[in-house]
């Protein structure tokens, strides 16, 4: 009984760490990542991600293995790759892609490997 509730523990554990090491860059309809999700993108690998026309704000968090998301104005389609001018870096957690770069949308996000 001890050793099953051991390895449970670490399983759990270890499925923690897993998931807090993914990076995620999760859209809404809404400016401040409220309500429902949009759409989801998470995975150690995830690197490019362009927005849909439909989302309004993205939740970015940054696994263990790339430095931090950087901002595109452009997209070649959903799906595509990231184009046109680079914005800036990007926060963690809620950035509205309407209005966090004044005048400009945000269409696409990508990672660096550091």
């Amino acid at each position: 009984m001890l050793a099953s509730n051991i390895i449970g523990t670490l399983v759990l554990g270890l499925a923690a760490t897993v998931s807090a090491a993914n990076n995620k860059a999760n859209e809404y309809k809404s400016g401040d990542c409220s309500g429902s999700l949009n759409y989801g993108h998470t995975g150690v690998k995830l690197a490019t991600v362009t927005m849909d026309d439909s989302s309004h704000s993205v939740y970015l968090a940054t696994g263990a293995t790339y430095g931090p998301w950087l901002a595109y104005e452009g997209k070649t389609s959903n799906g595509g790759s990231c184009t046109g001018a680079y914005l800036g870096d990007l926060p963690g957690e809620c950035v509205n892609l309407d209005n966090h770069f004044p005048g400009r949308r945000i269409r696409c996000v990508a990672k660096t490997l550091v």
